[in-house]
């Protein structure tokens, strides 16, 4: 029987480490421009609301993507 469902998928995922590391680089690179334009415009407009989106999510991805650098650095697929 073959590898299991996880560690085949893990094999694919940490293929592209090399990209997920210029993702969370990227990423961290947009978090401070959304900050330093948090800074600048108005608290409870729509633009507020969206600049405060666009950090949840850049956030959550970049988690997400860290994990699964760690994850591929310690079992050395």
């Amino acid at each position: 029987m073959g590898r299991s469902f996880t560690a085949e998928l893990g094999k694919q995922v940490c293929t592209y480490k090399l990209y997920l590391i210029f993702g969370v680089s990227l990423a961290l690179v947009l978090i401070a421009f959304s900050l330093v334009s948090l800074t600048v415009v108005e608290p409870a407009s729509a633009t507020y609301v969206i600049v405060v989106l666009n950090l949840a999510t850049l956030a959550a991805l970049t988690v997400v993507m860290s994990v699964a650098i760690v994850i591929c650095t310690r079992r050395d697929y």
